[in-house]
């Protein structure tokens, strides 16, 4: 973990750390997630609060850091503003022991390492604190910055699914990914398992 004085970090690397949202953070992720609203709407599912960002905020504190949930906001190192946001969902034990990984940063901070290592912090959580096994990332075959992401992590392609989730009121299809427990050496190295 990298040297960090982010309050609550979970995970801290050289430009980001993750901590866990809390009340606090209201306006400052509102103004993020409105302001990034153009640039993050071509590739999320529509909100069931629509426009309303409070609610949505009030749904993201809703099992923050629970058994099958775990939402991370993606911090900046060097003066603690929220850049974006990582998650770890749909978390199943027993034989399965696997998660989906979900991401966004906003508009104003993209390309620039933020996603990519919050990414890396969020799954190296999965395999050390959490004990999973794989963790899964599915996303649209436009979408080429997050695919170039999860390659970067070292996922490898597993599939096509069609017609996998609804983005922006349209049933769109995926490409599937992953990496393993065997596969990671944090980040950056193609699972071969």
């Amino acid at each position: 973990m990298g040297s960090t004085n982010i309050e609550g970090a979970l995970a801290a690397g050289d430009l980001v750390a993750l901590r866990h949202p809390r009340a606090a953070d209201l306006e400052e992720w509102c103004e993020l997630k409105r302001s990034s609203a153009a640039h993050l709407a071509p590739t999320s599912p529509i909100s069931e609060h629509g426009d309303n960002m409070e609610a949505e905020f009030a749904r993201v504190l809703d099992g923050y850091d629970s058994e099958t949930t775990q939402r991370h906001l993606i911090v900046r190192v060097e003066d603690g503003a929220i850049v974006g946001m990582v998650g770890l969902s749909q978390i199943f034990r027993r034989a399965f022991c696997n998660c989906f990984l979900g991401y966004w940063v906003g508009d104003g901070h993209l390309r620039r390492g933020y996603g990519t290592e919050g990414s890396r912090l969020a799954v190296d959580r999965a395999f050390r604190d959490l004990g999973l096994h794989r963790v899964e990332a599915n996303i649209m075959p436009t979408n080429t910055a997050s695919i170039a992401l999860v390659r970067s992590l070292g996922f490898a392609f597993e599939g096509y699914s069609r017609k996998y989730l609804q983005i922006a009121g349209a049933w769109e299809d995926h490409t599937r990914w992953a990496v393993t427990a065997e596969g990671w050496a944090g980040g950056g190295t193609p699972d071969a398992g």
